[in-house]
């Protein structure tokens, strides 16, 4: 087993002068060609197979960030060593459909590279896990947080690490399924030794988690915000609006805006889309003067939404809050165009991405993001978030997950930069966490509050996107409203 651990660490070291050449413009590597020569090298083409079909766990030591080595003779007890190349791109994330998150402009101006990793030195890594709903009907609007939050562990490492603790994330893919939802979590836990989980975009599995992460005390730093769970649950921290206060946003927008008569179009497959309904029908729209003159449940695995659409328009309604995955958005969106129905459509922020763009039947969409507006990136706190993407993942299609994803890895450096141990524990992750109080990670994310061993209180403030000219847009810039 040693022999074994030690060969597949020499050949982590020969990989290091390929990933260079790759991210100076050579071949360049695939994002999974990365994670097998890194975790051994490559596998028969059965075991390729065989892993995909089981959304197995990847891992890749960030910018080529060595981990300290078992029974290593150093008097410090295995030192680790950072290299000094910035590691090859990666792909778009599992499940991704497209590449329409590349980015343009003067994201890569001069001066703007990161610099070469700092030597780590002896101290531990930093070891955290991301379990999502990456393939499947939800993954379309999910997809690319899984890449995402390796994009930023490399960003971090080769800005230092976090306190001089390099950081490794392992992601996987739980497909919605809850039993394998709970199986990759023991499984990070138990045998890969995570502290953490980072950005879980879990809205059908977060229950069958949660159990197991209170009994081991291990907190859940950022997510898809779409339930109930992110304000009832002590060992869940959001990173931006909350689901009530999301929608809320919505309603109030869509008031300002003269657009008072309000329908909802909800999934019958998560119970966050029926808490949409609920916390809809039962005074959330009311509460924003809208008035609620439709409502409909479906399911985002129809091929057509004609008889929604002549329900809707119908009734009179102006806007419809869409509960969907983005597949499914667009697949509304033609049909009731086809109707000759152009109403305004809202959603909250994680339910977007950029393969809205371009599309006529969505103009004038608009959305309460719960993190930054993803396609900034002219202020100092956005600025890296579009730098590590075109350093690392040019072709990532950005979305509202892949800017909570980024969010949630920076308020890790938050909490972990103010009081992480030489050998990293959750419970200073959890200490930290308590500690914050209107943080807004300098504009990334609304104010955030956590009480000790209490459910986190709701996130009421929120930054506004919307399609214009067939593009993702800002509107009030990095500003929240609340």
């Amino acid at each position: 087993m040693g022999a074994r651990r030690g060969s597949r660490w020499l050949w982590t070291m020969a990989i290091l002068p390929a990933m260079a050449v790759s991210a100076c413009g050579g071949s360049r590597l695939t994002h999974d060609a990365i994670l097998t020569a890194v975790n051994g090298g490559a596998l028969p083409t059965a075991q390729v197979q065989q892993q995909e079909q089981q959304g197995a766990v990847s891992s890749l030591p960030q910018n080529a960030v060595t981990q300290p080595l078992p029974g290593s003779s150093s008097g410090t007890g295995g030192a680790s060593r950072a290299a000094t190349g910035t590691g090859a791109p990666l792909t778009g994330g599992t499940g991704g459909t497209g590449s329409g998150g590349s980015i343009s402009g003067a994201a890569t101006a001069a001066g703007s590279a990161p610099t070469a990793a700092k030597p780590a030195g002896p101290l531990a890594p930093i070891l955290v896990g991301n379990v999502g709903s990456y393939s499947g009907p939800v993954g379309s609007s999910l997809a690319g947080a899984d890449t995402m939050v390796q994009v930023w562990a490399q960003w971090t490492n080769a800005h230092g690490g976090i306190a001089g603790h390099p950081v490794q994330v392992f992601t996987a893919d739980d497909g919605g399924d809850p039993q394998r939802s709970l199986a990759l979590v023991k499984d990070m836990v138990e045998n890969k030794h995570v502290i953490a989980f980072l950005a879980n975009m879990i809205p059908f599995t977060i229950q069958a988690q949660l159990p197991y992460l209170h009994q081991h005390n291990i907190p859940i730093i950022g997510g898809e915000n779409s339930g109930t769970a992110w304000t009832s649950d002590s060992v869940v921290f959001p990173t931006g609006t909350t689901i009530n206060e999301a929608l809320q946003g919505d309603y109030k927008t869509a008031h300002q805006r003269n657009l008072t008569k309000l329908g909802i179009i909800y999934c019958i497959e998560s119970p966050s889309c029926g808490n949409m309904h609920d916390y809809t029908v039962n005074g959330g729209a009311a509460r924003a003067g809208e008035t609620l003159v439709y409502q409909s449940q479906v399911t985002i695995t129809q091929p057509d939404y004609t008889a929604q659409c002549l329900g809707a328009q119908s009734a009179g309604a102006q806007v419809i809050f869409l509960a969907l995955e983005a597949n499914s958005i667009m697949r509304l969106g033609a049909s009731c165009s086809r109707q000759n129905y152009h109403p305004i459509y809202i959603a909250t922020g994680i339910q977007t991405t950029r393969e809205l763009e371009g599309n006529p039947d969505l103009e004038g969409f608009f959305a309460a993001s719960q993190d930054f507006p993803y396609m900034l990136g002219n202020t100092p706190a956005t600025t890296p978030y579009q730098q590590a993407v075109q350093q690392y993942a040019p072709t990532l299609r950005l979305s509202g997950a892949t800017g909570t994803a980024w969010a949630s890895g920076q308020l890790l450096v938050k909490v972990a930069s103010a009081g992480i141990g030489a050998q990293p524990t959750s419970q200073d992750l959890l200490n930290g966490l308590w500690s914050l109080h209107n943080e807004t990670l300098d504009g990334l994310t609304p104010p955030l509050n956590y009480v000790k061993n209490q459910p986190s209180p709701p996130v009421s403030c929120y930054f506004l996107i919307e399609l214009k000219g067939g593009k993702w847009t800002a509107p009030s810039g990095d500003t929240d409203a609340c």
